[in-house]
C-alpha cells in the first residue's frame, strides 16, 4: 500500500491532519526511497527523515513485526512497517501519524522563467500549498524546481552545491556581500562546459563574474575543500569528516544506496504457535517468568492449543533473539539451506497460518546429473530491513556487521542515537529451489584447474577493489559461486519469458560454500517472489517444481545460454579484463538482470562457467547438455 510522505513539520497530536507533499509506495520506504535518499515528490524534492522522527508519527503498535534471527544479527528488537496514509474525512489532508517525515533537499532552487537560484527567504517563498517554493519576480508566482547538483561523501554526508564560492572561485575579493545567482548556457551544445553560474551583483561588463559546471565533477574540483559534515535527514552536522567531498547529480543512483539486510521465516520462528506468541510478544515480555505459565494457561484456551506450547514456542523465539553474539548471516543462511531442504508442512492453528511451507522431491531423471534436489516453496516470508546507507559507492557488509561500520563512518546511520528498531517490510509469496549435487560440483571443479584459475582471477579483483574502497569481503569468489549465480540468472530470464513474471518480480538469494571441517559445502539457490504486489501470488514457480514443466524449461534455459547475441565477443571475454564488473563472459544479451533480482549488483557471473570456455581449456558444468545434445541418462 502507498505511504505517504509529510512535511517536516511534526504535529504534537499525531491524528492532526497535514497536506501530504506526495505518495510512494510502502516497500520504497526501505529501499529506493528510504532514509538519506532524496525523492522526487509532486510539490518538490526532498529526504525522508531519521528514526527519531518516524517515532513521533508511526508509533502505532499495529506497525510493528518480527523476525528473530534478523533481530539477532542486527541487535534490535523488532521492525515497523512504513506507515499507510489515512485520510482526514473531507479534506485533502492526511493524519500526521500516517505520515513519514520528510525535510526539503536540496535547499537550492531555480526559477524556470528567470533561472535565478536561491533558498527559501533568499530570494524565493513557500507557497500556499506549503510544499512548494515560489519567485515572486514575475507578477504571479513561478513554481521553482530543485538545483540539479549537491555535494556527497563516501560517509554519507550531503549538503547543497556550494553555488555561492563556486561562482566566485577566481575572484581575488572572493564571495561578494549580496550575491545574486543565475543559471545560464552559453548556448552551444547540452554539454555540462555548457552551464554556468554567474553573480549579477558584482558582474560588470567588463568583467562578468561567472564560472563554468564543466570541470565541476573532476575528481580535483574540490580538492582542499571540507566536508561539512552535514546530514539532513537527522538535521545536524557530523564534525571531524576528513573525506573528500564530490559533485553528483540530485538524481543518480549513487546518492543513496541502501543497506539492506534480510531473512527468509524458517521454523520454528515460522510456525503458527510461534507467530501467535509474536502476536503477544508486546504482553508477554512484561509478565515475570514465574507467572508466565499462567498467563499462558488463559491465552491457550482461546487458540485451542496448550500452555506447553506457547511456553516452548516463547522460550524458543527468546533464544534466536539473544544469539546475537554468535549468529551470523552465513549461519543464517545455513540454516535456511537446511529448511529449504526438507519437507514442511506445519498445521494451520486456529486460522493462522504458517509463514514456511515447503515440498521437496528428487529431480527428474534427465537432471539428476547436475541437481540432487528441487524444492517447491509453496508459503515464503522474507523480511527486509534498512539499516544504513551509503553513497558514491555501495558497501557490501554482513547484517552482523553494520553496526560496527556504522560506528566506523563507513555506513551512514538512520538515526543521531541508536534505537531498538529499524524501518522494514515484509514480502509473501512463493519459490522454487534448487540445491546442486555436491560430488557432481566437487568432480567437476578437481577436473579443470584452468576453471579455478579464472575465479581466482575473479577474487583477486574483488579483493583489490575492496580494499580501495575500504569494505571487508567476508567470503571468496570461487567455480561453485560462480556456476550458482550464473546458473541463476539464466533460469530467471527464462522464467521471466515463460512464466508470466517479470525479471524485475523475482529475486535470487544464494546458499554458497565451501566445505571445511565443521561443516558441508552449501550449492543452492532459491529464486522466489521478490516484489510486494499482486505478482508474488502467481503461483508459477511452485508449479515449474512439477517434472513435466521442470524438465523442458530447465533445457530451453541450457538451449538459450549456448550462445549470446554478443557472441564471439561476450564469450571471449577474459576475466582480467572484468574491470569494477567483477565478471567473465557476462553481458546484458545472455545473463544481466534488473539489480533489484540480483544479490551481488549483477557481478560474479560468467556465462563461461556453464558453457564452457571459448578456447576449450575447461569444460562448463552442464557439458554436452546445452544445446540440448547428449542429456545424460
Amino acid at each position: 500500500m502507498p505511504a505517504t510522505t509529510g512535511q517536516r513539520r511534526i504535529t504534537t497530536d499525531p491524528t492532526d491532519g497535514i497536506e501530504p507533499l506526495g505518495s510512494v509506495r510502502r516497500s520504497q520506504l526501505v529501499s529506493s526511497f528510504g532514509i538519506g535518499a532524496i525523492v522526487d515528490l509532486e510539490k518538490g524534492s526532498f529526504m525522508p527523515m531519521g528514526l527519531e522522527d518516524w517515532e513521533r508519527v508511526t508509533s502505532l503498535p499495529s506497525l510493528s513485526i518480527g523476525e528473530p534471527r534478523l533481530q539477532a544479527m542486527l541487535r534490535v528488537s523488532h521492525f515497523r512497517l512504513g506507515p499507510v496514509k489515512e485520510e482526514v474525512p473531507g479534506t485533502k489532508h492526511v493524519r500526521a501519524r500516517s505520515a513519514a517525515p520528510a525535510v526539503r533537499f536540496p535547499e537550492w532552487h531555480e526559477c524556470p522563467r528567470c533561472h535565478r537560484i536561491g533558498k527559501e527567504g533568499a530570494p524565493f517563498e513557500l507557497a500556499s500549498d506549503g510544499g512548494r517554493l515560489t519567485c515572486l519576480a514575475h507578477g504571479v508566482p513561478v513554481h521553482t524546481t530543485p538545483v540539479r547538483f549537491v555535494l556527497a561523501c563516501r560517509s554519507g554526508h550531503i549538503d547543497d552545491f556550494p553555488w555561492k564560492w563556486w561562482a566566485h572561485r577566481d575572484t581575488p575579493e572572493g564571495v561578494c556581500d549580496a550575491p545574486s545567482l543565475y543559471l545560464g548556457s552559453y548556448g552551444r551544445s547540452a554539454s555540462l562546459s555548457d552551464l554556468y553560474v554567474c553573480c549579477a551583483n558584482c558582474s560588470t561588463r567588463d568583467r562578468p563574474v561567472r564560472k563554468s559546471l564543466g570541470d565541476a565533477f573532476h575528481a580535483e574540483a574540490f580538492a582542499g575543500f571540507s566536508c561539512s559534515g552535514f546530514r539532513p535527514w537527522l538535521v545536524d552536522r557530523e564534525n571531524g569528516c576528513d573525506k573528500p567531498v564530490r559533485a553528483i547529480q540530485r538524481g543518480a543512483s549513487n546518492v543513496h544506496f541502501g543497506v539492506v539486510c534480510s531473512a527468509v521465516s524458517i521454523p520454528p520462528a515460522s510456525e503458527a504457535v510461534s507467530l501467535i506468541v509474536q502476536e503477544l510478544r508486546s504482553v508477554l515480555d512484561a509478565v515475570p517468568e514465574p507467572t508466565l505459565p499462567s498467563v499462558l494457561g488463559g491465552l491457550a484456551q482461546q487458540y485451542g492449543v496448550t500452555a506447553e506450547q506457547l511456553l516452548s514456542a516463547y522460550h524458543k523465539l527468546r533464544a534466536i533473539e539473544t544469539s546475537g553474539t554468535t549468529l551470523t548471516e552465513q549461519q543464517a543462511r545455513i540454516e535456511e539451506y537446511t529448511a529449504l531442504s526438507e519437507d514442511r508442512q506445519d498445521p494451520v492453528v486456529s486460522g493462522v497460518v504458517p509463514e514456511f511451507r515447503n515440498r521437496v522431491a528428487a529431480p527428474p531423471s534427465s537432471l539428476a546429473h547436475w541437481f540432487d534436489l528441487i524444492g517447491a516453496a509453496a508459503r515464503l516470508r522474507e523480511v527486509r530491513a534498512l539499516a544504513g546507507f551509503s553513497r558514491i559507492e555501495p558497501y557490501p557488509v554482513a547484517s552482523e556487521h553494520v553496526n560496527q561500520a556504522i560506528q566506523q563512518r563507513l555506513v551512514a546511520p538512520l538515526s543521531k542515537s541508536p534505537r531498538n528498531w529499524l524501518p522494514a517490510t515484509e514480502i509473501r509469496g512463493e519459490g522454487i529451489f534448487f540445491r546442486f549435487r555436491t560430488e557432481a560440483v566437487d568432480t567437476w571443479v578437481n577436473s579443470n584447474p584452468e576453471l579455478v584459475r579464472r575465479a581466482a582471477i575473479l577474487d583477486a579483483r574483488s579483493h583489490h577493489m575492496a580494499e580501495e574502497r575500504g569494505y571487508a569481503r567476508h567470503y571468496t569468489i570461487t567455480p561453485r559461486l560462480l556456476l550458482v549465480h550464473s546458473f541463476s540468472h539464466a533460469l530467471i530470464r527464462q522464467i521471466s519469458v515463460e512464466c508470466g513474471y517479470s525479471a524485475s518480480a523475482l529475486r535470487e538469494r544464494l546458499y554458497v560454500s565451501e566445505a571445511d571441517t565443521s561443516r558441508p559445502s552449501m550449492n543452492g539457490v532459491l529464486i522466489y517472489t521478490g516484489s510486494p504486489d499482486s505478482e508474488g501470488s502467481l503461483g508459477g514457480l511452485v508449479r515449474l517444481a512439477e517434472p513435466e514443466l521442470l524438465e523442458p524449461i530447465i533445457q530451453r534455459t541450457l538451449d538459450n545460454i549456448g550462445w549470446c547475441g554478443s557472441d564471439p565477443v561476450c564469450l571471449e571475454t577474459a576475466p582480467e579484463q572484468s574491470g569494477e564488473r567483477i565478471s567473465g563472459a557476462a553481458c546484458h544479451c545472455c545473463l544481466l538482470l534488473p539489480e533489484t533480482a540480483c544479490e551481488k549488483f549483477n557481478r560474479e557471473l560468467d556465462r563461461a562457467v556453464l558453457v564452457g570456455d571459448a578456447g576449450g581449456t575447461f569444460a562448463g558444468y552442464f557439458g554436452d547438455a546445452i544445446g540440448g545434445l547428449n542429456w545424460p541418462s
